[in-house]
């Protein structure tokens, strides 16, 4: 008695099925929290999934006479212009003195793009979203753009609020006055 193809089918699908492991399942994470882990004026933070355009070598740039200090200058990126701040003049009020600057992330929001220079790049990270601490200390520097943080093996990162950043008053005027500004002061 012959098999036909469809009964050796059926005898191969049942000699499987009898003698197969049962895939694994999944456990279930819940909600998690994902974002970069970088450095801002030696910093840790953390930013959050989406918030920033992407990361980049700090590009060459042209300084603007009579802006305040912690715009760096102007550098062309995919066919515009981009500002580049210096993140630890911004944070710290004072020039980092070291190894340059190499990395700086990009910020988009609506007709308003910037970059900020970094001190130190990590890697993505995921956080369950009930281990958020929101009263723990922030470095008092960021504290206002800051939202909570995460421990990570021993360290607290806080969370860089990026829609705080760019609402922030003196952000969003980078015209130099004479109490503000190192570039294009006149000396009295």
């Amino acid at each position: 008695m012959a098999i036909s193809a469809l009964q050796s089918l059926e005898l191969l699908e049942r000699l499987h099925a009898h003698e197969s492991v049962s895939p694994p399942v999944p456990e279930d994470l819940g909600a998690s929290w994902v974002g970069t882990s970088l450095g801002i004026a030696g910093v840790p933070l953390l930013i959050g999934e989406g918030e920033l355009e992407e990361i980049i070598e700090t590009p060459s740039m042209t300084t603007i006479p009579g802006t305040r200090d912690w715009v760096l200058g102007v550098a062309t990126f995919k066919g515009g212009l981009l500002p580049i701040l210096s993140g630890d003049v911004l944070f710290r009020k004072r020039p980092y003195t070291g190894r340059v600057r190499d990395y700086c992330m990009v910020i988009g929001r609506p007709n308003f793009r910037f970059g900020l220079t970094l001190s130190h790049i990590q890697r993505d990270l995921r956080f369950p979203i009930g281990e958020r601490l929101l009263d723990h200390a922030v470095d008092p520097d960021f504290a206002k753009f800051t939202m909570g943080g995460f421990e990570y093996k021993g360290e607290f990162l806080a969370v860089l609020d990026i829609d705080k950043l760019v609402a922030d008053e003196e952000l969003s005027n980078a015209s130099a006055t004479r109490a503000s500004s190192n570039r294009g002061k006149d000396n009295d």
